[in-house]
């Protein structure tokens, strides 16, 4: 009995996110944190403590504790996931960045949020996307 055109499909094979925002998970050997990582560190930051500015710092301590564990959760997970760092590295980046996010000062514009984006290679991820 001939194979039929059914017969010889293989299996698809899963796709990788990509378009626009493949840069925020693509791990580049030299790159320390992820964009993705960056930009979560960056947009917690301002959430959290811009809100908080709003209040008057009432919630600073309840922020800090929220932004200890939201910073160091999610570089956790982006860096396990998708940078496919070793358990310990993951933690290790996680525990700093939680600090990072956590310490109630603006982290935009001073040079920890400098370290952030250059650590993360957004700058670079960037330009390279306008490049094409």
């Amino acid at each position: 009995m001939p194979e039929s055109s059914a017969d010889k499909l293989e299996p698809a094979k899963p796709s990788r996110p990509g378009g626009q925002f493949r840069w925020l998970i693509d791990n580049e050997p030299r790159r320390m944190l992820l964009p993705l990582t960056g930009v979560w560190v960056l947009g917690l930051d301002w959430l959290l403590f811009g809100s908080n500015s709003l209040m008057g710092g009432l919630a600073t301590p309840i922020i800090m504790v929220i932004g200890f564990l939201l910073g160091g959760a999610g570089t956790l997970f982006f860096q396990k996931q998708f940078a496919k760092d070793p358990l310990w590295k993951a933690i290790l980046k996680a525990l700093v960045i939680g600090v990072v996010v956590g310490t109630p000062a603006p982290v935009a514009g001073t040079l920890i949020g400098g370290w952030i984006l250059v650590a993360a290679g957004i700058g670079k991820s960037v330009s390279d996307i306008f490049r094409k």
